[in-house]
């Protein structure tokens, strides 16, 4: 009789840890970051609006680039057509009351966790994704293995250009970039405004059309660099970057030393262009110069 009992106990034990087990179980979503590409601005709806359409957003105060916010919801958006992103954007990304981001101005990550894609990047096989930084600082940067500080790696000098190959943001806001095999930078030694180029979903019914481009190619440096021409004869500039023989400019004499304010780069899959401006209408190569 006890024992009868006992298997009777055991049977209904088993069938509630059936049933316990059958149950959906919670499963808590990842924090989402918002890591705007450039200094931009802030969007809005209107007060107590949530946007479903790209045509109800206007910009309102500044959003510094590189600066980290978590994202609160996530809505779809009809998007529409102009130049700026939240013109084009299809998902806008709520950050606080009635601001909001879109995903055609920001990297977007989970927190606290290295990703070597932002998941709002659309690949495609006929376009090309990349983000790079310049260091923007008056000396030389440490470069650490880690997210942590806790072991430098290397040193990287100020107006050197990096693509970043994975993302990391933490929950005390912190941003980082690994410029390739664990050597980690803090985002803020980057001048805020990145080199990108990266798809985003398009979503406009009317058009066939299911991405849409954004680009940056030249930024204003906040700590301007210094140039070294290099070679045994004079070098020529050129009055707009990647025009070269088209706009001709002056020569500039091997050795001579000059401030770049402005850089130009951009990156296709085989080849990387970097151009220096000079002064006005004043463009180097790369090739031709040293950041020693």
């Amino acid at each position: 009789m006890k024992k009868l009992v006992w298997l009777l106990g055991l049977g209904t034990l088993l069938v509630s840890l059936s049933f316990i087990l059958q149950q959906p179980q919670n499963v808590k979503a990842e924090t989402m970051v918002a890591i705007p590409v450039e200094d931009s601005s802030f969007v809005t709806a209107g007060k107590g609006v949530t946007p479903t359409k790209a045509t109800q957003l206007q910009p309102t105060g500044p959003v510094y680039g590189l600066s980290a916010w978590k994202i609160q919801t996530t809505v779809p958006l009809i998007s529409n057509a102009g130049p700026e992103p939240w013109e084009r954007a299809s998902a806008a990304y709520s950050i606080g009351s009635d601001t909001w981001l879109v995903d055609g101005q920001v990297l977007v990550i989970p927190q606290g966790k290295v990703v070597t894609t932002p998941i709002n990047f659309q690949a495609k096989s006929y376009g090309y994704n990349y983000v790079a930084g310049i260091v923007d600082n008056n000396e030389p940067v440490a470069l650490w293995g880690s997210t942590d500080y806790t072991h430098q790696v290397g040193t990287v000098k100020p107006g050197s250009i990096w693509k970043i190959t994975r993302y990391y943001s933490g929950a005390d806001g912190s941003v980082w970039f690994d410029l390739g095999n664990d050597q980690w930078i803090p985002s803020f030694y980057f001048n805020n405004n990145l080199f990108y180029n990266f798809n985003t979903a398009y979503n406009r019914p009317d058009l066939s059309r299911d991405y849409t481009t954004q680009q940056r190619v030249i930024t204003t440096m906040q700590h301007p660099f210094v140039v070294t021409i290099h070679g045994d004869s004079a070098k020529q500039t050129f009055k707009y970057p990647d025009m070269e023989d088209m706009f001709p400019g002056i020569y500039l004499d091997s050795g001579s030393q000059w401030l770049c304010y402005e850089v130009s780069y951009t990156d296709a899959i085989f080849t990387q262009t970097n151009w220096y401006k000079l002064g006005p209408e004043v463009w180097l190569a790369a090739s031709y110069d040293s950041l020693d």
